[in-house]
């Protein structure tokens, strides 16, 4: 029974995609374990730590030697791809069933390239994404007033006083937002900037307010506008990878948790900074347009942050004395664990997997290729040939060539002589596909392995 030419999907083992993936995920699962094995603020140095399942996957994928694109192509009877004098023909396959026949596929044009211009299409668009809010971050500085007299005068006097207590040698400067934007947001350069909201100046009494400051002071102190912004542009260049999605959202959540611990030393008042963050919450309801290169006192998980906030106010947690240390020794483990993984991918045949659609074609006429018979079967009619199950080397370009493995090596030697006689003497790999498992019905999940010679 004759089916449709089956479709494979397939990607090297150490192509770049394979090593960013595997990468992200060891170095991601480090990073977490050992953050919550540490349990104490770092500043920069754990912010740091969680930006290296972003970085070291980048730096994996530029160092070692790989293939760069994905394989995705309808196989086609290799005859046709020879007789047509393909210069694009790159690989033959050879599909066993459980009869143990072997089917000879040619694979030439893929739509892997393709693949990478959609994936470079995706991160494009993020990365365009991300320079319009830069861009509307800055129009919304500029949009911004100094703070006034009054009350407002109190607001730069309470900023200078967390000041003092941090360890920022700048005070950063304070912009009460035009009417319409809602929070209170941390933005670097020129010693760092804090914009409030004029709800925010006028609904929280001090000592919400002194906890919302103190947490953007936080963010300031410890750099986390550029760890987060930084951690965002490398998401952006590999946009189609799920982990690096997961690892930039738990960098973010843990800097606004770290941002809370360390407003809470800085006012001494959990309770305080947790009630300002729900009061923001219900001021900001239903509200949208938050952006992604700036970091929020609203962000993150707020019900976990404010549960975090009453541990430390009722005693049951302990804020505990932070240092760079355990993070510079952790991200030097991870940083050893991620390379090692992307260099063990890289090194030797990595091989490569593929999802195969739908099964390899029987002759059309039933019968299968063997060595010797084809000198014997220039003196044979076509009922013999027939007969005796013979097949003549210049088949219909259209019918698969199929064989009992056992003389898999014999068709090599023949097909390539005829390579040699077609022209077509660019190097041509062979692939077994070495049925791991099937999935469903005829799809089948395979390893590609280097063919016998």
């Amino acid at each position: 029974m004759t089916s449709a030419s089956p479709t494979v999907l397939a990607i090297e083992g150490d192509s770049a995609w394979i090593v960013i993936l595997a990468v992200s995920t060891v170095t991601l699962l480090a990073v977490l374990f050992l953050r919550r094995l540490i349990r104490r603020p770092g500043g920069l140095a754990s912010g740091l730590l969680l930006i290296l399942p972003l970085l070291l996957p980048l730096i994996a994928a530029v160092s070692f030697d790989h293939a760069a694109l994905p394989v995705v192509a309808v196989l086609r009877p290799v005859n046709q791809s020879l007789l047509d004098g393909s210069r694009d023909l790159l690989h033959v396959l050879f599909l066993a069933n459980d009869k143990n026949v072997v089917t000879a596929y040619a694979l030439s044009e893929t739509a892997g390239a393709w693949m990478l211009w959609i994936g470079l299409s995706v991160s494009s668009l993020m990365l365009i994404r991300r320079a319009i809010g830069t861009m509307l971050v800055r129009r919304l500085i500029h949009r911004s007033r100094p703070l006034g007299s009054g009350d407002e005068g109190d607001v730069r006097m309470m900023v200078e006083m967390l000041t003092d207590r941090s360890r920022l040698s700048k005070v950063p400067a304070v912009l009460v937002m035009p009417p319409g934007n809602s929070g209170a947001f941390a933005v670097a350069g020129k010693g760092g900037r804090i914009l409030i909201s004029p709800e925010l100046l006028s609904e929280l009494d001090r000592a919400e307010l002194e906890g919302i400051l103190a947490h953007e002071i936080a963010h300031l102190e410890a750099r986390d506008v550029q760890v987060a912004f930084s951690a965002g542009f490398m998401r952006d260049l590999v946009a189609w990878n799920p982990v690096a999605h997961i690892a930039y959202r738990r960098l973010l959540a843990d800097r606004e948790v770290e941002a809370d611990r360390r407003a809470v030393g800085l006012t001494g008042d959990p309770l305080s900074v947790a009630s300002g963050l729900v009061r923001l919450c219900e001021l900001r309801k239903g509200r949208r347009g938050r952006m992604d290169v700036v970091l929020a006192f609203g962000g993150g998980r707020v019900p976990a942050r404010v549960s975090n906030l009453l541990a430390l106010a009722d005693g049951s947690a302990v804020m505990r004395a932070g240092g760079a240390l355990p993070y510079m020794f952790a991200a030097l483990l991870v940083a050893v664990l991620g390379l090692q993984a992307g260099a063990q991918i890289s090194s030797g045949d990595a091989g490569a997997y593929a999802i195969v659609l739908g099964s390899a074609e029987e002759p059309a006429d039933g019968t299968y290729w063997s060595p010797g018979d084809v000198q014997k079967a220039n003196h044979m009619t076509k009922e013999e040939r027939l007969q005796k199950g013979v097949i003549m080397a210049r088949r219909e370009p259209t019918d698969p060539i199929a064989f009992k493995a056992k003389f898999k090596n014999d068709w090599i030697k023949q097909w390539k002589h005829k390579v040699r006689r077609a022209g077509l003497d660019h190097e041509i790999q062979l692939w077994d596909l070495q049925k791991v498992n099937i999935i469903t019905g005829s799809i089948g999940f395979y390893r590609l392995a280097p063919g016998a010679i």
